[in-house]
């Protein structure tokens, strides 16, 4: 996939409240951006997903983490999300 650089520059006193190396940074920035354009409808939670390197599900548990809500409004997409889940927890609970 081709990439644009873009440099950022964040104050120390910032970062240091970050706790987490520069790599680490750079991923959680990326990862809020895709939230942002998967929350603005400009690409779904499971291209962002994808574009992160997680599945979609983790994706949207971590957007969950950082209050950024997940619902498109359709509810059969939802529901089969609901079941993913469920199945997970019935195999992780054998």
């Amino acid at each position: 996939m081709k990439s644009r650089r873009l440099e950022l520059e964040i104050p120390e006193a910032v970062a240091g409240y970050l706790q987490m190396d520069d790599e680490e940074m750079k991923k959680q920035i990326f990862r809020l951006l895709l939230a942002d354009l998967a929350r603005r409808n400009i690409i779904s939670f499971g291209k962002a997903a994808e574009l992160a390197g997680i599945d979609r599900m983790t994706f949207i548990t971590e957007m969950g983490q950082m209050s950024i809500p997940y619902f498109d409004g359709d509810i059969s997409e939802v529901l089969s999300d609901a079941e993913t889940v469920r199945q997970t927890m019935v195999g992780a609970a054998q």
